[in-house]
Order: structure tokens, then sequence, then C-alpha cells
């Protein structure tokens, strides 16, 4: 009986937390997209500018 009840205020309680779930990629998605789109304006007006140091050691590390 114990775990019948137990298993009820899961399943209860897993309703009103998909309910009232906020989606927390929102944010950051967000926050990636606006990244996007501003390297898109800059590669698009010709100001980007490669980090090559930081490439050279992707690359390396990558290799190693």
């Amino acid at each position: 009986m114990i775990s019948n009840v137990q298993a009820g205020n899961a399943a209860y309680l897993q309703q009103i937390n998909s309910k009232n779930k906020k989606e927390p990629t929102s944010v950051s998605e967000a926050k990636e997209m606006d990244k996007v789109e501003s390297l898109k304006e800059q590669i698009q007006n010709g100001d980007y500018k490669v980090d090559t140091q930081k490439t050279a050691e992707a690359v390396a590390k990558d290799l190693i």
C-alpha cells in the first residue's frame, strides 16, 4: 500500500512539474542565437577576425 501511495505522489508531482516547468535551454538558446547573429553581421561587414592563436591551440589539442 505504501508503494502505491508513493507511486501516485510521484505521478502527481511529475504532472505539476511538467505543467509549471520552464525550459532552461531557452535562455541559453537565446544567448547562442544572439552570438550567431552577431557573428553573421561581423562576417558580412568584413569585421570578423579569426583568432589564429585559439584556432592553432584547438587544432594542436585535437592532434595530440
